[in-house]
């Protein structure tokens, strides 16, 4: 645990594509297999200059955490977070999330399940207390996998609350390069 009122500081780094397989590794463990790419089409998502890994290590020189983001054109689509397994519950996921806020330029957004349950409450409440706005928009996440099915989620934006219009310019760039989509 954290000393509290103390906000430790991560070394946040830019993945490399060499690293995705400890990457890989730690995402599967977080998600459920509908909210990731398969393993090729996940990797093939490095050669795209948009999508970027940021990372922090832990004490044994591993991944401890990361944020998959996608930076369109003033956009910054944070499309996954995960914090190791062994790593969670000690605050290290907040602060890693506000290092690589302060990195970020320009708007920043991210998906989230609706608060239908405690456990997508409690994960809207964690992005709330860092800053995030959730947005009352019909929304529906692209399948990542050929036989996936389109999910219903909400978007949250870093700062304020969207506008209906920008809603619809953030759901456009996240279809056209982060899903490449059009509609589904």
């Amino acid at each position: 645990m954290y000393e509290f009122g103390v906000t430790p500081r991560y070394m946040v780094e830019l993945m490399q594509k060499d690293m995705f397989g400890e990457m890989f590794a730690v995402m599967q463990d977080s998600f459920p297999k509908d909210e990731y790419r398969p393993r090729e089409k996940q990797l093939a998502l490095f050669d795209d200059e948009r999508y970027k890994v940021y990372f922090s290590r832990g004490e044994d020189g591993k991944i401890a955490a990361f944020i998959a983001a996608w930076q369109i054109d003033g956009l910054n689509f944070l499309e996954h977070f995960a914090v190791r397994k062994d790593l969670r519950g000690a605050g290290l996921g907040g602060a890693f999330l506000d290092e690589v806020l302060n990195l970020l330029q320009g708007q920043i957004c991210l998906e989230v399940e609706p608060p239908e349950s405690e456990i997508c409450s409690r994960r809207i409440n964690f992005y709330m207390r860092h800053g995030f706005y959730l947005n009352e928009y019909e929304y529906f996440q692209p399948p990542l996998s050929d036989d996936g099915k389109p999910k219903r989620l909400m978007l949250m934006t870093h700062g304020a609350v969207a506008t209906a219009d920008e809603l619809e310019q953030i759901k456009n760039a996240l279809y056209e390069y982060a899903y490449k989509t059009k509609a589904f």
